[in-house]
């Protein structure tokens, strides 16, 4: 079993068992969370940023945008390749937790994975729009509060639709904006 899927199975248990806890919460309606990222997925590290707006006590809703870029080269052939991915995000936030300064929460994620590359063999060149289609992602994360208006954040993604399947995760750092 790989390191990513020991996490994603440890989150996965934290995330069930929390439920069972009560207490005060770190997230609530009316807050706004900014958070730049990076991110590990099966096929290239990616870089972004999220955005989350609390909707209620437990919902919140927002978007995501990463990129990744990557290329390998071997003979006379280079291959240069890009992903995009926006998407719009909807969380449920675990807000009975008993553990201060913790934050658990799942959701899921629908985006739009725009794929392009460029092949140079031998200095004839083309480009093409590849495999760019719809994808869906449930999500599972944790925030950990630095301090009030700072947290450190680790998501989980298991791509379940779409060419970009796969598992990663992402790390940031979540700035309360409101």
């Amino acid at each position: 079993m790989n390191m990513k899927t020991r996490f994603i199975i440890v989150l996965s248990i934290l995330v069930m068992v929390s439920s069972a806890f009560a207490g005060e919460k770190e997230f609530g309606k009316g807050q706004l969370f900014l958070t730049p990222q990076f991110a590990y997925y099966s096929y290239a590290p990616n870089f972004g940023v999220s955005l989350e707006y609390g909707l209620t006590q437990n919902i919140g809703i927002g978007g995501s945008l990463l990129f990744a870029f990557w290329s390998d080269e071997a003979f006379d052939v280079k291959i240069s390749e890009s992903l995009i991915t926006p998407s719009f995000d909807i969380y449920y936030h675990f807000t009975k937790v008993e553990v201060e300064k913790l934050d658990l929460f799942a959701g899921l994620s629908v985006g739009y994975s725009i794929y392009s590359y460029s092949f140079d063999i031998g200095g004839f060149e083309w480009n093409d729009a590849g495999s760019s289609n719809i994808y869906l992602s449930p999500i599972l994360g944790i925030k950990y509060y630095l301090t009030s208006k700072l947290a450190i954040s680790l998501r989980s993604h298991y791509s379940a639709l779409g060419d970009w399947s796969g598992m990663g995760g992402e790390l940031g750092l979540s700035f309360r904006l409101k």
